[in-house]
């Protein structure tokens, strides 16, 4: 594997995007902010809690024959995810985290939470920013519900843990997701 200076990325700032299920990824980003049709901000998210992206599920395992103790390596099923923090105090916010539809939003402007969360189905694009390089990580179906308590501190934003469990999706062959790679603009290090 060449060593690629600009591809050891730090995720100094970023977006989170939302969109219809199956909602194509974005061809060619110019705007972190608006990266295409159909895809929303979710508006701010925690800088002290930055997204965390999550893997769950079984440990491959090692089996053998008589003749060859360690032959072959199970594929383990996998579940993988990403928890963030939305900070803002909105509808959208709060569907997310309290798993409600559009019809949870009053005439008044407020919110009903429902007595069972419903998880949101959507997509979902995330573009992590290091600096000149944007690389989105896009996934066409997620699963997204609260996941954890609301954090409220007096010297702090609140915030609003959301977790997003990829699905797959019939649009990419079952797969949960394309992420960006980064290619070498120049000489390596």
């Amino acid at each position: 594997m060449p060593l690629i200076d600009e591809a050891a990325i730090i995720p100094g700032s970023g977006f989170i995007h939302l969109a219809d299920p199956d909602t194509p990824k974005p061809t060619a980003i110019t705007d972190p902010r608006n990266p295409g049709p159909g895809w929303n901000n979710i508006g701010h998210t925690s800088l002290d809690d930055l997204p965390e992206f999550g893997r769950d599920g079984d440990k491959p395992e090692t089996v053998g024959t008589w003749q060859n103790a360690k032959l072959r390596q199970t594929s383990p099923d996998v579940t993988y995810s990403v928890t963030f923090n939305s900070v803002q105090a909105t509808a959208d916010t709060y569907r997310l985290y309290f798993g409600a539809g559009h019809e949870a939003v009053q005439p008044d402007g407020s919110f009903r939470i429902p007595a069972r969360p419903e998880p949101q189905v959507g997509a979902l694009l995330f573009i992590v920013i290091d600096g000149a390089h944007m690389v989105p990580l896009w996934h066409p179906r997620t699963s997204l519900l609260g996941s954890d308590a609301v954090k409220m501190d007096a010297t702090k934003f609140w915030s609003f843990p959301i977790v997003a469990t990829f699905l797959g999706s019939s649009t990419i062959g079952g797969a949960i997701g394309e992420w960006a790679a980064v290619a070498s603009s120049g000489p390596h290090s």
